[in-house]
């Protein structure tokens, strides 16, 4: 199972225990969670490009485990709060139903931030330090 994990912004809470939910009220249990501090992840939109575009032309093209088209039919068709941790240098998804959070490589972030940039579902969340959230 992956556990339970709070995702909290300058503005919004977002937890994940299985399910992927807003959270507007204060939690009274944080026994067992995992707290992370994020901001919403920078994503490059591409005018005249859409989801079909990267399918077609990367769809085969390995993200880790997954290919484009595997990693596009699984954002699609869950709701999924996506984290990128800048210090572990990693991205993991946690996708809605799934016991596992995926992993994938770091490496592949610049081409992550123009892909999800298409993604109509999902939270996209990157790690922050105290610094940038008093910034904001």
């Amino acid at each position: 199972m992956a556990g339970k994990f709070l995702f909290i912004t300058k503005d919004k809470k977002f937890l994940f225990d299985g399910k992927v939910r807003e959270i507007k009220k204060e939690l009274q249990d944080l026994d067992g969670m995992e707290i992370r501090f994020a901001r919403p992840m920078i994503v490059y939109e591409l005018d005249g490009v859409n989801l079909n575009y990267f399918v077609k032309n990367y769809g085969h093209l390995a993200v880790g485990d997954y290919t484009v088209l595997d990693l596009v039919d699984l954002l699609e068709e869950n709701n999924f709060i996506l984290y990128v941790d800048h210090e572990k240098r990693k991205v993991e998804v946690f996708v809605q139903g799934k016991d596992k959070v995926i992993t994938l490589p770091y490496s592949t972030l610049d081409f992550l931030r123009y892909l999800l940039a298409k993604t109509s579902r999902g939270v996209l969340l990157e790690s922050t330090t105290f610094d940038l959230i008093d910034e904001n």
